[in-house]
């Protein structure tokens, strides 16, 4: 069962928050934020008609992406993977907030709507709504990542301050995901990236990519020169990468 407040931020003060690798240091207004932050950013969240329960992923993940965009000042956003809206709700709140406040705000959702069908963009676009960032402030991309991709890019080049990966695992997947929404971030931008736990089993491992996704991003980092860190207490990991300027 996943911790429940108060102990999960004890636990995330004590343990949690230390469990972090790498050579990027994230700002510290980022901890804050997800210290402060609601247990779950969206408890209202729309269920597809085939769940029977919101905690298909921990509440922790949706917690940090809402964390990330309040303690970076993210204001234009690039989300591939989106699916129901778990993640997005994080990073649509964080954004509703600062719209609140007068500030431009954007978010670009890129998904083929396979995971589940039937689902993206309705049920995304609803729990976008209910945690209150208005959809004219959102632009749904459907499709393949790859062709989205070229266009979002093509149409906003470094445009972007945080961009999330959680789309196709194959390492060919998400290396494409990498390279293809580079030029959308803007220098000093971040990307994150999920499922990077090498030791969790993943069915789109090889022989030649045994952790396909950490895969990606260590040789994309690696190619580019560029600093990331992995958030451990993130369930299935998360990692951070910064584009250099």
């Amino acid at each position: 069962m996943p911790l429940r407040p108060p102990f999960e931020n004890a636990w995330l003060r004590a343990i949690g928050l230390r469990q972090v690798s790498g050579s990027l240091r994230l700002p510290a207004a980022v901890f804050e934020a997800f210290l402060a932050a609601p247990w779950d950013p969206s408890p209202d969240f729309a269920l597809p008609a085939k769940w029977k329960r919101r905690a298909r992923e921990h509440p922790r993940y949706a917690r940090f992406c809402y964390a990330l965009a309040r303690g970076t000042g993210a204001r234009r956003i690039l989300e591939v993977g989106s699916s129901s809206g778990g993640t997005t709700a994080g990073w649509a709140r964080a954004l509703g907030e600062a719209a609140a406040g007068g500030a431009a705000v954007h978010l670009v959702c890129v998904d083929n709507d396979s995971y589940e069908p039937g689902v993206y963009p309705a049920i995304t676009a609803r729990n976008v709504e209910r945690v209150g960032l208005a959809l004219d402030r959102v632009t749904f991309e459907r499709g393949d990542s790859a062709s989205c991709l070229r266009g979002v890019a093509a149409a906003r080049p470094r445009y972007f301050d945080v961009y999330l990966v959680d789309a196709g695992h194959t390492y060919e997947e998400a290396t494409g995901d990498l390279e293809l929404g580079l030029p959308a971030v803007r220098p000093g931008g971040l990307i994150a990236v999920h499922d990077v736990d090498r030791a969790r089993a993943m069915p789109e491992a090889t022989a030649a990519h045994p952790a396909p996704v950490y895969d990606a991003v260590h040789d994309f980092t690696r190619a580019h020169g560029f600093e990331s860190c992995t958030l451990r207490f993130v369930r299935k990991h998360l990692a951070i990468v910064r584009v250099a300027g």
